[in-house]
């Protein structure tokens, strides 16, 4: 009989993790973008997070959407422990944390789940095994609604050209330690350093992987054994993904990074007539993949994709709204892009970023800032595109009174979590329906300031001293620890400052704190 994990790491829990792309609002401009009618999130609607680890995401979309039904399901009761405990400090009476298996959710009786408008699995379907996969997707199929959007991540082939035969090599390593799986990850890689100091040709016949291996050292030893010392991990090709989903009428519309779908972007120039050949869409994501050695897709599939009349199409998009997060343009325009970077046409960017900063802007009043009345509206949406890699977010259509309440609670409950020891870097914003990242003590310091603090350098530099203390972290000045008490004091006033001077004004731009 297989053991409940079916040889996924569950010794220690995932770390906690956003994913802007998985939240409904995200999902909703995409469709939207790519010619598509999403759910309607000024209504009520039902969102699941199927393998939602500690919940974070779904604790989001609960909070800045307080008329939402939100589900997050996971097979870990850790994980499902955690995101409860995390739901009742912020009061979040929408939200439903369920310990299930794939098979669990599969045999729920009819109408013991809602039918849902978004369904998103994030880093699931390449780490688990293949009777498992078919089994989330058939769930999908199930409790989808029609007009619904499903949302999977997975690795592909393209990106990871030789890592499986060393990532099962890894995975030997670890269980061979007997050590739990966070502390096995040194052993992994001292094991990989004498393969390849001893003369293993396979790093020659795979040059490619240095760069990989590299940029992994780098990462948290949590999240690379949940990524790379379970039982189960493969690439997947984007045709059987998308065959697979097509059997439960779920059709493939596009990816959530959003520069993706832009062929200018995605692909480079000399590929441009192979691309205008295919027609099927599994060869075009096909020939993308391997244009860029995609690694990691994010794909979006809809149930039911019936034709959009261009004016209601039209309509939709004039009256979808973005909001500014915070990030300015200093000197020239660059997007990232699938290409890599790309400088941007100041001409037209500036103008959008103003307007921007001044206040949410729908893509209705877009179309006449700058040079964008005299272009055709697909420029600008490819524009908008790019500008939400980071300088825009969809605006929240469900953001309310209530909405900002149950906000400013889960921020508060993120903050008293990281004052005892959690490492939790979002906060929520009810404004964009996400969650952008923050420093640990900014976190700490806006919970203060919601709580009722004074938003003063001294007084939040004296709590933040003792937030660190109580947490058990080091405070450390040019890299060297820092004990006496007195210093300590004045180096967190001293971050308090720059709190106030430099992340403060944002907070309140995005309405995290009041003022």
């Amino acid at each position: 009989m297989a053991a409940w994990n079916h040889g996924y790491v569950t010794d220690i829990p995932y770390t906690p993790q956003f994913h802007r792309e998985t939240t409904p609002n995200w999902l909703a401009i995409a469709a939207l973008l790519l010619g598509h009618r999403p759910p309607d999130l000024a209504k009520p609607f039902a969102y699941a997070d199927i393998g939602c680890g500690p919940g974070l995401t779904a604790l989001t979309v609960a909070a800045t959407s307080p008329h939402a039904d939100v589900w997050a399901f996971d097979f870990n009761p850790a994980h499902i422990e955690s995101g409860r405990a995390m739901a009742e400090a912020a009061g979040l009476t929408n939200i439903h944390f369920v310990e299930a298996s794939f098979d669990d959710i599969a045999a729920m009786p009819a109408g013991t789940l809602p039918a849902f408008d978004f369904m998103a699995a994030h880093g699931v379907l390449s780490w688990v095994s293949q009777e498992n996969a078919a089994t989330l997707i058939r769930v999908m199929g199930q409790r989808l609604r029609p007009g619904g959007l499903a949302y999977v991540s997975y690795n592909t082939g393209a990106g990871w050209a030789g890592m499986e035969p060393l990532r099962r090599l890894m995975h030997q390593v670890g269980q061979g330690t007997n050590l739990r799986s966070d502390l096995a990850v040194p052993a992994m890689w001292d094991f990989l350093d004498r393969l390849k100091q001893g003369g293993a040709s396979y790093f020659q016949a795979h040059p490619n992987l240095e760069t990989r291996l590299e940029q992994m050292r780098r990462q948290d030893p949590r999240y690379l054994a949940h990524e790379f010392l379970n039982e189960h991990w493969r690439t997947l090709q984007c045709a059987d993904v998308f065959a697979a989903m097509a059997d439960v009428k779920c059709t493939f519309i596009g990816s959530s990074s959003l520069p993706d779908n832009i062929d200018a972007f995605s692909v480079p120039p000399g590929l441009a007539p192979l691309m205008a050949e295919a027609r099927d869409p599994i060869m075009r994501e096909t020939l993308r993949d391997l244009a860029t050695q995609q690694s990691f897709r994010r794909d979006i599939f809809r149930r039911g994709t019936p034709t959009m009349p261009q004016p209601e199409h039209h309509a939709l998009l004039d009256k979808t709204a973005l909001g500014w997060t915070g990030q300015t343009i200093v000197g020239d325009v660059i997007f990232r892009t699938p290409l890599g970077n790309m400088t941007g046409n100041a001409e037209a960017y500036r103008p959008l970023m103003d307007r921007l900063e001044s206040g949410p802007m729908t893509i209705a009043e877009a179309r006449s800032v700058g040079v964008f009345p005299n272009l055709p509206l697909v420029e600008l949406l490819q524009g908008i595109a790019l500008l939400l890699g980071g300088f825009a977010h969809p605006a929240n259509p469900g953001d309310s009174a209530a909405a900002r309440q149950s906000t400013a609670r889960l921020n508060r409950a993120i903050a008293a979590a990281n004052a005892a020891g959690a490492e939790i870097p979002v906060l929520a914003t009810s404004a964009l329906g996400t969650a952008p990242r923050f420093d640990v003590t900014d976190t700490l310091m806006a919970g203060d300031i919601l709580g009722g603090m004074k938003a003063d350098a001294n007084t939040l530099g004296t709590a933040l001293d003792a937030h660190l203390r109580r947490s058990g972290r080091a405070v450390q000045r040019e890299g060297q620890t820092v004990t006496d008490p007195v210093e300590t004091r004045a180096l967190a006033v001293g971050v308090a400052q720059t709190f106030l001077v430099e992340r403060l004004p944002t907070l309140r731009r995005l309405g995290i704190v009041e003022g």
